[in-house]
């Protein structure tokens, strides 16, 4: 049966516990698997010229280069979250901090990475302090919906992340994590408005795209939901997920050699996530279903 081509049979009660992937879609910086990212990107208030991702190396060269910009300690500090080296990135950021005491971008940036260290209480100060420098600061909003939302504090989260979609330059991920509280709530339809204003903004967030197709896939528009995995897998071909849920459409149309080589993609990515981990089981359950039902060979 041809997956792109209309309705597909589900494969019931085969794949117990391979659900589709909720909120795991990783966004355009750090990001934990089922977590929204938190950003470090700055508001064109706060600094002229974003740095783009750069590497460990590059960003030390460019503060060696230009030691008085904050863009410099900016990348450095990105690029030092990134690797895992939390506590540098703070005395990164913090050298920002430094240099344009004024600068919302470096407490947002502070911030981050003082979640990254386990410091809630001092994240939660570092956004305060941003908003006050600047209210219209959509990426303080939108790290302190992050904070409110692990905290528990899902309404004080929800109006975080309104007012970060309603700030300039619109922010898709905003409009992303929005979405996935919505659905968490049952409010299907508005889930999906909100993964669509995302795409809207940015159509090639993968976190959207994501998360947009298992509203889909819910629904039973499964090729539409398909499209949206092929599209996100082929704009970041190691994106666990998207290749995972593509899997679980595949084996829901009982094409099991093509959703076996998903999971085992999944797993060569990284072996060590929890989303590689439901990858290996449902490999495991897979093989066992097709061992138990092979056709019998001729009678002797």
């Amino acid at each position: 049966m041809n997956i792109d081509g209309g309705p597909i049979q589900p494969l019931r009660g085969l794949l117990i516990g391979t659900l589709l992937v909720a909120a795991l879609c990783p966004g355009r910086a750090l990001a934990q698997a089922g977590a929204p990212a938190l950003q470090t990107a700055p508001s064109p208030a706060a600094v002229r010229k974003v740095p783009p991702p750069m590497t460990v190396e590059e960003a030390e060269a460019f503060v060696k280069r230009a030691p008085k910009d904050t863009n410099a300690y900016l990348a450095l500090g990105s690029a030092l979250r990134k690797a895992g080296r939390p506590q540098e990135a703070l005395q990164a950021f913090q050298k920002m901090v430094a240099l344009e005491p004024g600068n919302s971008t470096a407490q947002v940036s502070i911030g981050a990475a003082y979640m990254d260290l386990k410091r809630p209480k001092d994240a939660e100060r570092a956004f305060k302090k941003a908003l006050q420098m600047n209210p219209t600061d959509a990426t303080a909003h939108y790290n302190m919906g992050n904070l409110h939302q692990s905290q528990g504090r899902r309404d004080e989260a929800i109006g975080e992340f309104r007012k970060a979609t309603t700030m300039q330059p619109p922010m898709a991920d905003a409009w992303v994590t929005l979405g996935l509280i919505q659905a968490e709530l049952g409010e299907t339809s508005e889930a999906i408005n909100s993964y669509k204003k995302a795409t809207s903004i940015d159509s090639t967030n993968v976190r959207a795209l994501c998360n947009l197709g298992n509203s889909y896939y819910a629904l039973g528009r499964v090729s539409e939901a398909t499209a949206l995995y092929r599209k996100a897998a082929k704009l970041e071909p190691r994106n666990q997920e998207a290749i995972y849920n593509l899997g679980v459409a595949f084996a829901d149309a009982m094409i099991f050699n093509s959703a076996i080589s998903y999971w085992k993609r999944v797993v060569e990515i990284d072996s060590t996530t929890p989303i590689a981990e439901s990858a290996k089981s449902s490999i495991e359950v897979l093989q066992q279903y097709l061992e138990q039902n092979k056709a019998p060979g001729p009678a002797n």
